[in-house]
Order: C-alpha cells, then structure tokens, then sequence
C-alpha cells in the first residue's frame, strides 16, 4: 500500500495493445536501442505500455535488458533508473501462444518516491487510449496470474492502476486550490491599496483577472488529463501574482530601484576622511616653471 508521501513499491500489470519491431538490443552491452543504431543488434518488440513509460520518464539511465529476448522477440525484461525512481518491465505471453500482440502483459515494477510514480502512472494513462488494466483476454491473464503472479488479482490489479491515477489528480488538485486562495489573497491587497510609488493599481487588476482566467484553464485541463496545460496555466498565475502584489511594488514602468535599508548610508571610515586641522599639515607644492 503506497501512502499519498513517502516511497512505495508497486507492482502493476498493463494489457499491451500494440508492438512494433523499431527498436533493438545491443547484444554486448544488452542496451536498448533505436532501429538505426549502427553496433551489433538484435530486433525486440516494446510494445506500447514500455514504450509509453520510457518515453514519459526524465532524464532516465539507457535501459537494460536483464532478460534477453530470444527466439520470442517481444518476451524480455528491462531495467532502468531515472533519478529516484527505478523501473523494472517484463513482458510475457498470456494467451494464444504468443502469436498475437493482444496475448501480451507487461508487469510493471516501480520503486520509488510515491508522488512520482503517481504522475507517471497518471501520465501513461491520460496519454494512451486504453486503459492498461484491462485485459483483451480476462480469464486466461486470471490464469497467468494465479499461476506466476498469486499475490495479484485482476480487481486488485485494477485498483492499484485507479488508485495511483486519483492520488495524482489529488494532488493537482490541491495546487490549484492553492493556486485559488494566493489569487484570492492578492486580489484583497490590490483591492485595499490605491496609491504606491513603484505599483499600478490598474495593472494589478488586470493581473489578477489573468490569473483567475487561467484558474479555469488549470481546473479544464486537469478534467482532461492534460497535466503539461495545468503546469504551464499555474506557472501563469505565479507570474501574474508576482507583477499585481503590491508587496512587490515593481509593475510600473521606470519605477526606480528599491533601495536595501542597508545601502540608504554610506559610511566612511575615519582614516580616510581629511579633517581641516589635519589639511594644514599638508605642504603644498608649486609646480609651475619658474620665469
């Protein structure tokens, strides 16, 4: 059971749909590549689950195959790291021998901390047309998993793809709520202050209108799973709260600078500040050509 903070292990099994045979395996270092890499290779078959979770995760290592696929080209297993998350896909036949790529499963192993899974979960599911857990052919993946898998039901199964799917949304959602309520907060300074040197009480306005325009656009593209749109309209309602708070008094143009307390006064020190008793100690010098 993964808690909404924290790390978690989980173990979920995703119906593949679809294979193509663009992409390799280097045979002497078992490191996935694409159809055109020049080394020694080996044809394999992703499949679109695999695919989809390499292509959505940041920055990982170049996955490798802890399990070679042989005769069956599309029965492996890979590993790969991308920072704290670590990521461990098998793929098996459960049905009609393989000769189908509807007769494939991935089981997906993932390690790591428990809000990255999430979105990664969230992510493979919003940016596909299926959903993973659910199986072309129920009772003979039922089979496969009372035979390799005991510990994992298909409604169990199920839950587990739900579950880390709402707990991302959760979270999304409690941004935007936060999102919500500094909108709200700056919107009672703007309206509490008439008159600042260095702030525009008419472009504050219009700033939090922008912010509150795109609230809505954060709270369409989260119904629709588009979590890229919700990142992109919160970090245009940051930047709107940032010009309209009048605690920043920077929106108005040739506002000045603002002056650090510290920097109001400069002090000399008093070995470097010429008294008059001590100018007279100072022989002064003609440097004119004498006629």
């Amino acid at each position: 059971m993964a808690e909404p903070f924290g790390n978690a292990s989980v173990v979920l099994i995703g119906q593949v749909t679809k294979a193509k045979s663009n992409h390799r395996v280097e045979k002497a270092t078992r490191l996935l590549r694409n159809e055109t890499f020049p080394g020694k290779t080996e044809v394999v078959y992703l499949g679109n689950i695999a695919s989809a979770i390499i292509a959505a995760l940041e920055s990982p290592d170049t996955p490798e195959f802890t399990q070679l696929p042989g005769y069956n080209e599309q029965k492996w297993q890979l590993k790969t790291i991308s920072g704290p998350l670590t990521v461990t896909i098998t793929s098996d036949s459960y049905w009609g021998f393989g000769l189908l790529t509807s007769g494939y499963l991935n089981i997906i192993e993932l390690t790591g901390p428990t809000s990255v899974i999430a979105r990664l979960i969230f992510d493979l599911v919003a940016s596909s047309g299926w959903q993973p857990w659910r199986f072309k052919h129920p009772s003979s993946a039922q089979r496969y998993l009372m035979k390799r898998r005991p510990d994992i039901s298909l409604d169990a199964n199920e839950q587990a793809w739900v579950k880390f799917v709402e707990l991302c949304k959760q979270e999304i959602s409690e941004l935007i709520e936060v999102m919500e309520n500094a909108i709200a907060n700056v919107a009672r300074k703007v309206a509490a202050i008439e008159i600042l040197e260095g702030w525009s009480k008419s472009k504050a306005e219009v700033s939090v209108a922008a912010a509150r325009y795109d609230l809505n656009i954060a709270n369409e593209a989260l119904a629709d799973r588009n979590l890229p749109s919700v990142e992109r309209a919160i970090a245009r309602i940051e930047a709107s709260l940032i010009e309209a708070n009048p605690d920043n008094a920077m929106n108005e143009e040739n506002s000045g600078l603002i002056i650090e307390k510290s920097l109001e006064s400069i002090r000399f020190d008093d070995d470097l500040v010429v008294n008059p008793s001590d100018d007279e100690l100072i022989p002064l010098v003609d440097l004119t050509d004498e006629e």
